[in-house]
C-alpha cells in the first residue's frame, strides 16, 4: 500500500507499560506532530499479553501503516499478526533496548521518526520461527535465556538496565551449562557444553554485536554457538565480543542456516526478543512469510572499516 494514500489513517499500537521519563513525554509530543502533519491517527492502547497481535491483525488490511510504541516484546507482537500483510510497520524506540529501532537506525525523536513514516522506503523483512511462533530479532539458549527467566519472574512493571544487575550476576555464579546438540540445516554442527544464540539482526543488549553478521532480509539467519563449561570461559568470550572477534575464535562457531534444531541433556531456558521462550528442545526455521519495515536511510557506520567486520552495512 503507498503511504501517500491519505485515505486510511495511521494506526499507532501504545504498549502503556514501555518507556520512561522523557520518553512518556514524547509520547504525547508525537500525537501532536503527527495531528501537525494532517496525519489521521487511530490510536489504540494495549492491555493485556499478545493484545497487539489481535489489534495489529484487525486493522493492517484498513491501515496506511502501522506505528508500534513499544519494546521488542511489543513489536515482537505486532510482527505475529502482520505476516505477509502489504502493510507497513514502523517501530517508535520506547522500550529499555529497542533492538529493532536502533538495528534500523529509527530516530527517536517525535518529528524525525514522523518524517521517516511519511517519506522512507520499506523493505520485505526475515521473519524467524521457533516451536510455531515468529520472532524478529534474537534468540538467546542457555545462560541468556536462564537470566531473562530470572528477571521474568520478579518483574512487575518497566524495567531498566539496572533491573538486569541481580539476575546477571546470579546466573554468572550460578549457572550449570548444558550440553547441547545443534544440527543446522540437516548436519550435526555441536555437540558440547556450551550456550547459543541466533539471530535476525545482529545487535544485542548493550551495543554487543553477538550475531555479527546477520542481516535482516538475506534470506537466512545466523547462528553462533560458544563452547563454554565454566564462568571463567564465559568472561573471555564476553571480551572478544565485545570487539566483534568472536567468529574467528576456534571455540566459537558462526554459521548461517535456515532450519536448526537444537536439542540439551536437560530442559533449558531460552529468550525470545527479550521475553521468556519456550524450553529446548527448540525447532528454529525461517517464516515462509516476510513483514514489510519502514526503515530510514542508513547512515554510515565507523565499524565498516575494522577489517574482521564481515558486513560492512552493519
Amino acid at each position: 500500500m503507498n503511504r501517500k494514500d491519505t485515505t486510511r489513517p495511521v494506526h499507532l499500537i501504545v504498549n502503556p507499560h514501555s518507556g520512561h521519563g522523557g520518553k512518556r513525554h514524547a509520547l504525547g509530543e508525537l500525537r501532536s506532530v503527527m495531528s501537525d502533519a494532517g496525519l489521521d491517527v487511530v490510536e489504540y492502547i494495549t492491555k493485556s499479553a499478545e493484545d497487539a497481535t489481535r489489534r495489529a491483525r484487525e486493522v493492517a488490511p484498513h491501515a496506511r501503516a502501522v506505528m508500534v510504541w513499544g519494546g521488542d516484546g511489543t513489536v515482537n507482537d505486532v510482527v505475529n499478526g502482520m505476516i505477509s500483510s502489504p502493510t507497513p510497520i514502523l517501530a517508535y524506540p520506547a522500550g529499555t533496548e529497542n533492538l529493532l529501532a536502533k538495528e534500523l537506525q529509527i530516530p527517536s525523536d517525535p518529528r524525525r521518526i514522523v518524517e521517516t513514516l511519511l517519506n522512507s522506503p520499506t523493505r520485505q523483512c526475515d521473519v524467524g520461527v521457533v516451536n510455531g511462533h515468529n520472532f524478529m530479532l534474537i534468540i538467546g539458549v542457555g545462560f541468556d535465556g536462564e537470566v531473562v527467566r530470572r528477571l521474568s519472574a520478579v518483574r512487575t512493571g518497566h524495567i531498566s538496565y539496572l533491573s538486569y544487575f541481580w539476575p546477571i550476576w546470579r546466573t554468572f555464579w550460578e549457572h550449570d551449562f548444558p550440553k547441547m546438540r545443534i544440527v543446522a540445516d540437516g548436519r550435526e554442527i555441536f555437540n558440547d557444553f556450551g550456550m547459543a544464540f541466533v539471530g535476525n539482526i545482529s545487535r544485542y543488549a548493550v551495543g554487543l554485536r553477538i550475531c555479527r553478521d546477520a542481516v535482516f532480509d538475506d534470506g537466512l539467519l545466523d547462528l553462533v554457538v560458544f563452547s563454554c563449561r565454566r564462568q571463567s570461559a564465559l568472561v573471555l568470550h564476553a571480551a572478544w565480543t565485545l570487539l566483534r572477534r568472536h567468529p574467528l575464535k576456534g571455540d566459537v562457531i558462526y554459521k548461517q542456516f535456515k532450519n536448526l534444531q537444537i536439542e540439551c541433556d536437560r530442559p533449558v531456558s531460552s529468550q525470545v526478543d527479550g521475553d521468556v521462550g519456550p524450553d529446548t528442545p527448540l525447532d528454529i526455521s525461517l517464516a515462509p512469510g516476510k513483514i514489510k519495515l519502514i526503515i530510514p536511510p542508513r547512515r554510515p557506520s565507523p565499524w565498516a572499516v575494522w577489517p574482521w567486520k564481515g558486513n560492512p552495512s552493519q
